[in-house]
């Protein structure tokens, strides 16, 4: 053992000065004693270089009592690890930014004060804002400063040890700028203040100036830029970032990129992850508006005034008045129309392309859309025209064809269809029944005008044409309707109408015409009335399903259809309701608690009872409740996952987690383990990962530990050290490797490496101011005395006690015990029969233990070992000559 009464270099040194470091201050006492290296200052302090500049704990505590010094202040302004193993600088986490092999000055700061700063260490700060010059890495001799000299500026080259010898040039204004504000971030000094980058930790702040900068001086890139692959200093392009940010040139910088992606042949539909080349894929890398609010404003804005915003853009929320192209679904929303109209519309106008490009999306001017919606507010496709009229697609090109109905904008090839305005055909149907009157119910005699057609004397087409014309009358229109089928004309007068037109066909049917029966539909009347496809009320029939219906039948009595009507509600009348998708809707109200009915689905439909799903539809068109989403293919991985750990006794690793689960289920839609790690993050509440164990049910303690959400899960080697310490503070005598790792194997417990004794040998390092190694014997509990070994945790502070120096302990208390010298051949006996030599050592041995204590054993000449401490035992002995023991 060393012990250290008196710090050491009491003369001459100063104590820790604002911005010193404590390297920096170990250089400054090397200096002051004259060494011609640090290293000879480390090795009379016991401290290992390394570890002090990285911070470490025990290195730190051991310098601060040397110098006589708390470790607070010592460390103020020293790299230190933080709780999680960060190292930190004044606060702030900037891990690999020091640098810790060459050696930086500022010879005007020496001037001013003989002491090393720490922003020196800083790799990405390379001047002295305070004198405006750069900072010096290499004497004028040329050779550079490192950390093992023996003075802040003493060459063991040229022997220089003067800091006005020094190199002073003046650095660049633009680089100092950026350092300045660098150090202000530290608290050493005040800069300009920038909101954009006032909200990013250091680390993020050098990482975006580089990147901006990068970006500003390359243009439009696929390909990540850095200063390196630019081949510039990494200050001056930091500097060239900073400069665009606090000066307001990032719009300038994103026009420069935008415009070299138009000239390299891109499309602005391809929108951020193509127009901003790898700039973007770096912010999007770093969660878009999640990093920087400001910065995705800025992409935000400048984005959306040139190419629709997809809302998987991770920019936030964008004023409306911003937004100058938007995309399909959002162009329909604000024309008040679906997306086939609002497609058809700009194919039409010319607004969108006509061919399909993948990985790009549809956009419309804002100005147009505006246009569109005040001309074609509401606009409706052919099918959804012929839905709201109740007629075929074939009726609707007859009443396009002879002009009764036309369209705002006409379709028909292969890419978009026709597009109708709601107000033309509500002015059309109005026209028809302006002056009919109203009935409750339909009229005997009288046959709608949606009848017509297939069996009957003319088409639906010509008899609304008819009625414009004013040829034929409405006799009636059912109150609070306004379709085709619900506006009722005389047959007779069709008839005779069609007669006096010359129609032969219509002569031959008047001779033989008998009222037509009031009560009956023709097929696809009956079809359109209940919602039904024709497959689907052909097999309702021959099902049997209609009462009063024959199999076979081609009309369906009005009675039933309104009766099928007011019963049963379609799956197609409620998408129109809702707006969803069929594919899905059908799934959601599963979720809800609806099922189809089985009669109707026999018929290949879906259909629910109107008197039970009607009150859910209003409480959805209310916002009372909403339609749960189908379940994603995640809730399924992580149901499958948490049976498996519910019947695992350990945590399992991820790639036996993934074989498990890959034997019963594909995992995501492409079979990559990605989406595994993507689900268990959205799945925190149920499973923590075991750093060096594997996933565990959050729910399940886990070698008697707890997981709590929101607090980080320990490591497996934690959890372990936890259980060793604990074992050993129980025990009454010191444990071997063996003896804990039986103990651990007793428990089913696993250490996070497969070799034990690899294990304990880390775990030793570890729990050092813990624990203590009697070599040997095996671990101990360092603040528990243990006599066998002589061990006294108030006098002993090495890491370990070897057998050598637990044989001086007993000699020194052999000596004390007998009260007079003992020879080597009276003490070797005495030993061995204590266990505390072998029986096979050397005659060594005995010089050996002694020599670990030459300040308490001394050898007399002829006489034996004696304790320094006390007395000589006979008068005129002395120590051996040119030895303090055997």
């Amino acid at each position: 053992m060393k012990p250290h009464a008196h710090p050491i270099g009491l003369w001459g040194w100063r104590a820790i000065q604002s911005e010193e470091t404590a390297l920096g201050l170990l250089l400054r006492i090397a200096e002051i004693q004259g060494h011609r290296s640090i290293d000879r200052t480390v090795a009379a302090i016991g401290v290992a270089r390394s570890r002090l500049s990285r911070g470490g704990r025990s290195e730190l505590r051991l310098f601060a009592d040397e110098i006589l010094h708390d470790v607070e202040t010592l460390s103020a302004d020293s790299p230190r690890r933080d709780g999680r193993g960060q190292l930190c600088l004044r606060g702030h986490p900037v891990g690999n930014l020091l640098n810790f092999g060459a050696r930086r000055l500022c010879p005007a700061c020496l001037d001013e004060s003989w002491q090393h700063r720490f922003w020196w260490d800083l790799r990405p700060i390379t001047t002295c804002p305070r004198h405006r010059i750069e900072l010096v890495d290499v004497c004028e001799c040329g050779r550079k400063f490192g950390w093992r000299d023996g003075g802040l500026v003493r060459c063991a080259t040229c022997g220089n040890a003067e800091s006005g010898h020094l190199s002073r040039r003046p650095a660049d204004p633009r680089v100092v700028r950026v350092d300045a504000y660098l150090l202000s971030r530290f608290g050493a000094g005040a800069a300009e203040s920038l909101p954009v980058l006032d909200a990013l930790s250091v680390r993020d702040v050098f990482e975006t100036l580089e990147r901006i900068g990068a970006a500003a001086t390359a243009g439009y890139s696929r390909e990540w830029q850095s200063a390196e692959s630019l081949g510039q200093p990494l200050a001056v392009v930091q500097a060239r970032g900073f400069e665009i940010l606090a000066d307001g040139a990032f719009e300038g910088v994103l026009t420069e990129i935008y415009d070299g992606f138009l000239r390299s042949g891109g499309r602005p539909e391809e929108g951020f992850t193509a127009c901003y080349g790898w700039l973007y894929h770096w912010f999007n890398h770093k969660k878009g508006a999640r990093f920087s609010p400001l910065l995705a404003e800025c992409f935000h804005v400048h984005g959306a005034a040139r190419f629709p915003i997809v809302p998987k853009a991770r920019l936030g929320k964008l004023p409306a008045a911003s937004l100058r192209k938007l995309s399909l679904k959002a162009a329909a929303a604000r024309a008040e129309t679906n997306i086939y109209a609002m497609k058809s519309i700009g194919l039409a106008l010319g607004l969108i392309r006509t061919e399909k490009r993948s990985g790009s999306q549809l956009s419309f001017p804002v100005e147009e859309v505006d246009r569109i919606a005040r001309d074609l507010k509401g606009a409706l496709t052919l099918d959804q025209t012929a839905a709201r009229l109740g007629v075929g697609w074939e009726t609707m090109v007859s009443l396009m064809e002879n002009g009764s109905l036309l369209p705002a904008m006409r379709g028909g090839n292969r890419r978009h269809s026709y597009v109708f305005r709601p107000q033309d055909i509500d002015t059309m149907l109005t026209s028809l029944a302006r002056t009919a009157p109203k009935t409750s119910k339909p009229p005997k005699g009288l046959i709608a005008v949606a009848a017509f057609g297939r069996g009957r004397a003319t088409t639906i087409a010509n008899c609304v044409r008819m009625i414009l014309d004013g040829r034929i009358k409405v006799r009636a229109r059912l109150g609070g309707e306004l379709r085709l089928a619900a506006v009722f004309v005389d047959p007779g007068e069709v008839l005779q109408t069609l007669v006096d037109a010359g129609d032969s066909r219509a002569a031959v049917l008047q001779r033989n015409f008998q009222p037509s029966v009031p009560d009956m539909l023709p097929f696809a009347a009956a079809a359109i009335r209940m919602r039904l496809n024709a497959r689907g009320l052909r097999k309702a029939i021959d099902g049997g399903l209609l009462d009063g219906v024959q199999k076979g039948a081609r009309t369906v009595p009005i009675r039933v259809a309104e009766d099928f009507a007011r019963r049963f509600m379609m799956l197609g009348e409620i998408r129109d309701r809702l707006g969803e998708r069929l594919s899905e809707l059908r799934i959601r109200l599963r979720m809800a608690g609806f099922r189809a009915d089985p009669d109707l689905e026999k018929c290949l439909c879906a259909g629910y009872l109107r008197a039970e799903i009607e009150p859910f539809l209003r409480k959805v068109e209310r916002g009372a409740v909403v339609l749960g989403k189908p379940e994603g293919g995640w809730k399924a991985l992580v149901r499958e996952t948490e049976r498996i750990l519910t019947g695992a006794a350990a945590p399992v690793s991820s790639e036996d987690l993934l074989a498990k689960i890959r034997r019963k289920m594909t995992i995501g839609p492409s079979d990559h383990s990605d989406f595994f790690y993507k689900a268990m993050w959205d799945a925190r509440e149920t499973f923590v990962f075991i750093e060096g164990a594997g996933w565990w049910l959050r729910a399940r303690p886990h070698l008697g530990h707890t997981f709590v959400l929101g607090a980080p899960a320990p490591s497996q080697a934690e959890l372990v050290d936890k259980i060793v310490l604990e074992l050993l503070r129980g025990s009454e005598r010191p444990l071997s490797q063996e003896a804990i790792l039986r103990h651990l194997a007793a428990q089913s417990i696993r250490t996070p490496i497969a070799d034990g004794e690899v294990f304990l040998r880390r775990f030793f390092v570890r729990q050092t101011d813990k624990l203590i190694k009697l070599t040997g014997l095996g671990y101990w509990d360092r603040s528990r005395s243990y006599t066998p070994a002589l061990y006294d945790p108030a006098t002993w502070r090495d890491k370990t006690q070897t057998a050598v120096q637990r044989a001086g302990l007993w000699i020194m208390k052999l000596i004390a015990d007998e009260g007079r010298p003992l020879t080597r051949a009276e003490l070797e006996p005495m030993l061995r029969d204590r266990g505390i030599i072998p029986g096979n050592c050397t005659r060594a041995y005995i010089g050996n233990a002694v020599a670990e204590f030459p300040d308490r054993i001394v050898y007399l000449d002829r006489v034996g070992y004696w304790l320094a401490a006390r007395p000589w035992p006979v008068e005129g002995c002395r120590p051996a000559s040119g030895r303090k023991a055997a």
